[in-house]
């Protein structure tokens, strides 16, 4: 069965998140809507993994199976007009039967928007944060997530995903105009990982925690640590990659 691999960029605003759910409006599910419109039959997406409520995407990866040979402009130029504005499947390429969205990954990237002036035109995108940040505390925490660590005082339990370990190789914050991006890769994420690792790098920032309390949470792992959650909204899934 010939297998297709596509690339998709949404803001997440108005979905419950990318995964199928009941009684929710979710990505997934408006563009297997989509694909079963162009191609006369239902086909089973599969992303590289799931995005949470709110928060969007200019790189996620799926696949999906069709029994036939498919021409990616024609089908992107028909979902075009299928889809809603705020979800586009911008790239489709034939692949190797064996090939897996999720498996196959070796790399997420996410980065997360705080803007420090009111920003009309990215307000969709990201937070605001006009107090003063202490930026050196900030950045010893975002250097000292790199590395293979137990994530338990970041994530909400999880039976799909028992495992809170993650192996992250890239934790940085960068100025960006003004805006202050935090970027971070791992091979996986578990639940609200990067939005609580952000929220709470915002509070050492702003003083209300210590860059040693920081520290602890990540040594010393534990979900009653729970670490403070960011909102969803200035989060954005930049990449995935492959071998």
């Amino acid at each position: 069965m010939p297998r297709y691999k596509l690339l998709i960029e949404y803001a997440g605003t108005s979905y419950s998140g990318w995964q199928k759910q009941p009684n929710a409006v979710t990505v997934e599910e408006k563009i297997e809507a989509a694909l079963r419109r162009v191609l006369g039959e239902p086909v089973d997406v599969i992303g590289q993994g799931r995005t949470d409520s709110g928060v969007h995407a200019e790189g996620q990866t799926a696949h999906f199976d069709f029994p036939g040979e498919l021409k990616a402009h024609r089908l992107l130029y028909a979902m075009l007009g299928l889809l809603p504005d705020d979800i586009a499947v911008w790239d489709m390429q034939a692949t190797t039967p064996g090939f897996h969205a999720r498996f196959d990954a070796s790399f997420r990237q996410y980065r997360y928007q705080i803007a420090r002036r009111p920003r009309p035109l990215v307000r969709d995108t990201s937070i605001l944060v006009l107090q003063e940040l202490d930026r050196e505390a900030m950045n010893y925490c975002a250097e000292v997530v790199r590395g293979t660590h137990n994530f338990d005082s970041f994530t909400k339990p999880d039976n799909q995903n028992p495992s809170s370990e993650c192996r992250v190789s890239r934790s940085e914050f960068l100025e960006e105009g003004e805006l202050l991006i935090y970027r971070i890769r791992a091979n996986r994420f578990v639940r609200h990982l990067v939005r609580r690792l952000v929220g709470t790098m915002i509070e050492v920032g702003k003083g209300k925690r210590t860059a040693a309390a920081f520290e602890d949470m990540l040594r010393r792992p534990s979900k009653a640590k729970n670490g403070h959650g960011a909102p969803a909204k200035g989060l954005i899934l930049e990449e995935v990659g492959y071998e």
